[in-house]
């Protein structure tokens, strides 16, 4: 099997990062997930007119982006690397041959045993 594609990789990071995102939501009361996005809708201010770019959406990707901050996630190319560490570390040690046998040993070619000064070996 071919080591998954960048595309494929990228989108399992961004499905790790919501899933994690997603469980520390789960985890804290609702009165503290909104202080959150009251903390957001702050960052959010535009300082003309003191108007908000607010819609659901916007705000709802913000509070994401702010726990991925606040969580401390690695970025994709830091999760990458431990991923494939990790799954370095799951397959299989493959050593090749010629690694791990020790050089082949004088083996004799012809000639008799009783004649040791006629044997012919392959080093």
């Amino acid at each position: 099997m071919s080591a998954p594609s960048h595309r494929s990789l990228r989108r399992a990071y961004l499905d790790w990062v919501e899933a994690q995102v997603e469980e520390y939501k789960e985890s804290i009361p609702r009165s503290h997930l909104l202080s959150i996005a009251d903390q957001v809708v702050n960052e959010l201010r535009v300082t003309r007119g003191g108007q908000y770019q607010l819609t659901e959406i916007l705000l709802c990707a913000a509070v994401d982006r702010y726990l991925v901050r606040m969580l401390k996630l690695p970025g994709y190319r830091a999760w990458a690397a431990q991923r494939r560490a990790e799954a370095e570390a799951r397959s299989p040690l493959v050593i090749p041959l010629r690694e791990i046998s020790p050089a082949p040993a004088a083996v004799p070619v012809a000639g008799a045993v009783d004649e040791p000064e006629r044997v012919a070996c392959v080093v």
